[in-house]
C-alpha cells in the first residue's frame, strides 16, 4: 500500500503554526510498513484542494489529510472530497445528536454552523471524535482497485488520537497485511545519531523495519515486524528487541507508553512515598512536567518555584539545592524532598550556559546531590532540559532497572 500524506490549512503555508501532524503520520506509516510517496500542504482553497486530492489519488492507494474540516467557511476539505467523488454532503442526524451533546455536555448551546461537522457523504465511514467536535472520514473511492481518503483533525491531540484508534486500524485491514507487530523502546542519555549508528545493522534491514526518533523523553527505537503469522511475526520482532537490548539496554527505561514521569511516581507510591519540590531557575518544569500525567500528579504532593536568579555559582547552587530539598521534606519521613536549581550565565545570541544541580532526601537519609547536567540553550530549552534530567534521575533512584 502507497500513502500520500496531504496537511491542508493557509496558516501552514504562512508559516504560522508548525506541521507536526505530516511527521507524526510519516513516522506511523514507517512503522506500519505502509510506503509513504509524498508529503505536501495546501491552503484553504477549494479548487487547489480539489485538484491536489484529485492528483494525489493518482499518486497513491490511500491519501491522509489532517486539516479543514472546522465549522468555519474556510473549513473545505469536505466540500473538496465530495467534489472529487462527485457526491453532495447531507447531515446525518446521529452526528449532529453527537454534536449537540458534545456542547451540552460544556454547558453551551451547539452553534448553528457546527452543524456542518455533521455532513456525510455515501461513500464515507465515520471515525469518531471523542475529544473534539469534528469527526473524521474514512472514504472509499470505487475503481478495479478501490482507493481510500482519511481526512482527519488538524488539532495534534485529536489527530493523533483519531489516527490511533480509528483511521490505522482500518487502513490496516485493508492493506492486506494480517499482521504488524510495532514495538517502541524508550532510551535516554544517548542521542539519535548515535543511537542509529549502534543500531545501523537493524536500521538498514528491510523486516523487521527499525527507527530512530528523537523526543522530548529521549530516543525512541520502533520495531516494527510485517507478516502473515502472527507467531512468526511476533518472534522476528522479539529477536529485534533482544538485539536492540544487548546494544542500548543500558539506556533502555520503558516501552510504547510508559512515561518517565508515570514510571517515576508509580516507584515512589510502590514504596508508599511522596514527592516534594521546590525549584531555582526552572520555572517549575519539573512539577509541570508531573502535574501533566493524571495518574503521575497523585504523587506530587507541594511545589514551589523561584525565578531565575543568573551569576549563581555552582558551589552555591548545590547548596542551595541541598538545602531546598531538605526543605521540601520537610518533617514528614515519608515525603521525598527534591532541590532544583539552574546556576548560569547569558553567553550569546539569548542563549544561556550553565548547569542543572539537583538534590534529594530520602526519608531518614541526609540530603545528597545527583549527578548535574550542563545546558547551553535558550531558556525555554533550558527548562525542558532539566524537567527531563530531574526526572531521569528520579527514576535511576527509584526504577533503576533499565530493561
Amino acid at each position: 500500500m502507497r500513502a500520500y500524506i496531504l496537511s491542508i490549512g493557509s496558516e501552514l503555508l504562512l508559516g504560522h503554526i508548525t506541521d507536526t501532524n505530516a511527521t507524526f503520520l510519516a513516522q506511523q506509516l514507517t512503522a506500519a510498513g505502509i510506503e509513504l510517496v509524498h508529503v505536501t500542504s495546501t491552503g484553504d482553497d477549494l479548487a487547489e484542494l480539489t485538484d491536489t486530492i484529485r492528483h494525489a489519488l493518482s499518486k497513491a492507494d490511500v491519501v491522509i489529510c489532517s486539516g479543514g474540516i472546522g465549522p468555519t467557511d474556510d473549513d473545505l476539505t469536505r466540500e473538496a472530497i465530495a467534489a472529487v467523488l462527485d457526491e453532495t454532503p447531507e447531515v446525518d442526524a446521529g452526528l449532529l445528536e453527537n454534536l449537540k451533546s458534545f456542547f451540552h455536555g460544556r454547558g453551551v448551546e451547539m452553534p448553528a454552523r457546527n452543524a456542518k461537522q455533521a455532513w456525510l457523504i455515501p461513500s464515507a465511514e465515520v471515525l469518531p471524535n471523542p475529544i473534539g467536535t469534528a469527526p473524521g472520514w474514512l472514504v472509499t473511492v470505487a475503481g478495479d482497485e478501490p482507493k481510500h481518503i482519511v481526512t482527519m483533525p488538524g488539532v495534534p491531540r485529536e489527530m493523533y488520537r483519531m489516527w490511533t484508534e480509528q483511521a490505522l486500524p482500518r487502513i490496516r485491514e485493508r492493506a492486506g497485511q494480517s499482521v504488524i507487530d510495532t514495538l517502541i523502546i524508550k532510551t535516554i542519555g544517548i542521542g539519535e545519531s548515535a543511537a542509529e549508528e549502534e543500531i545501523h545493522d537493524l536500521v538498514v534491514a528491510a523486516n523487521p523495519i527499525v527507527a530512530t526518533y528523537a523526543k522530548d523523553d529521549g530516543v525512541h527505537v520502533m520495531i516494527s515486524a510485517v507478516g502473515e503469522d502472527p507467531v512468526e511475526t511476533r518472534a522476528r520482532r522479539d529477536a529485534a528487541e533482544a538485539e536492540v537490548n544487548r546494544i542500548l539496554g543500558q539506556y533502555r527505561w520503558g516501552s510504547d507508553d510508559d512515561t518517565l514521569e508515570r514510571l517515576v511516581a508509580t516507584s515512589l507510591e510502590k514504596s508508599g512515598l511522596s514527592l516534594s519540590v521546590i525549584e531555582r531557575g526552572t520555572g517549575g518544569a519539573f512539577a509541570g512536567l508531573i502535574a501533566k500525567d493524571i495518574i503521575a500528579q497523585s504523587a506530587l504532593t507541594s511545589a514551589t518555584t523561584f525565578p531565575l536568579v543568573l551569576g549563581l555559582s555552582q558551589d552555591d547552587a548545590a547548596h542551595q539545592a541541598i538545602a531546598d530539598a531538605a526543605s521540601a521534606r520537610g518533617e514528614s519521613d515519608t515525603t521525598v524532598g527534591v532541590g532544583v536549581g539552574f546556576a548560569g550565565d547569558p553567553i550569546e545570541n539569548g542563549l544561556l550556559q550553565g548547569k542543572v544541580v539537583l538534590a534529594i532526601a530520602k526519608p531518614s537519609e541526609e540530603p545528597r546531590l545527583l549527578p548535574e547536567a550542563t545546558q547551553r540553550a535558550v531558556l525555554a530549552e533550558v527548562q525542558r532540559r532539566a524537567a527531563l534530567h530531574v526526572v531521569d534521575m528520579l527514576r535511576r533512584e527509584f526504577a533503576p532497572i533499565g530493561v
